[in-house]
């Protein structure tokens, strides 16, 4: 794990709850755009795991609120919800959800896995971050088994990388390790596993459009 990223984590640590509170003032600041949003997002994700076994166990990796686990889990499959935050992890729990503290670039992955989430988390992976978590992913997925993960699309930025605490509703009163990459970059590091590309596709979004990749093994 690269030095940003567990300077960032201990952020997450300090101010996770400020976080979860931040999402819902954003979310509630336009409703109809929120919905609109989470329907684009549950849509994507039900069309890429369509493909694994009835049931199959899915990991979410830095779940934050859980909403995307509990939409994995209302299609039936048996989700394992993490994070590290102690607050995360609390809320985790609050909602129902199997939980566990896990850290995507140390912990060991539980067994007979098939579907890995891993959204909005890589916003904090360096290149050599990117690099470990494609190549632990792959020997923790069963033959067949999906990652899907996202990335910010450098072209609205004017740096690579940045350390930034916002001023808006996103504001957590510390700074935290934002990277922004081409998707040239990514195809690059994918190209280095034995992961295949089933899918990806560009997302324009407000302050950051994103590339998303659902990678097979």
């Amino acid at each position: 794990m690269s030095e940003e990223n567990r300077k960032t984590l201990a952020t997450y640590d300090m101010a996770a709850q400020k976080y979860l509170d931040n999402s819902k003032a954003h979310d509630a600041l336009n409703p109809e755009k929120t919905k609109r949003k989470r329907a684009k997002l549950e849509k994507n994700l039900e069309r890429c795991f369509s493909t694994l076994p009835e049931g199959a166990r899915i990991l979410e990796a830095g779940a934050a609120d859980g909403d995307n686990s509990i939409f994995l889990k209302s299609l039936g499959y048996d989700v394992i919800a993490t994070d590290v935050a102690p607050a995360f992890i609390e809320a985790l729990k609050a909602r129902g959800l199997n939980t566990q503290k896990f850290n995507l670039l140390e912990d060991d992955f539980p067994d007979n896995l098939y579907g890995v989430l891993s959204w909005r988390v890589f916003v904090h992976f360096t290149h050599a971050d990117i690099e470990l978590a494609l190549s632990r992913v792959y020997d923790a997925l069963e033959v067949g088994g999906r990652f899907v993960f996202n990335v910010i699309d450098i072209a609205t930025h004017d740096v690579p990388e940045q350390w930034v605490d916002f001023s808006d509703e996103y504001k957590m009163g510390a700074e935290r390790f934002y990277a922004y990459y081409t998707e040239e970059e990514i195809l690059d590091i994918v190209a280095q596993t034995k992961f295949k590309i089933a899918e990806s596709w560009h997302e324009e979004g407000g302050h950051n459009n994103w590339f998303v990749f659902v990678l097979e093994k």
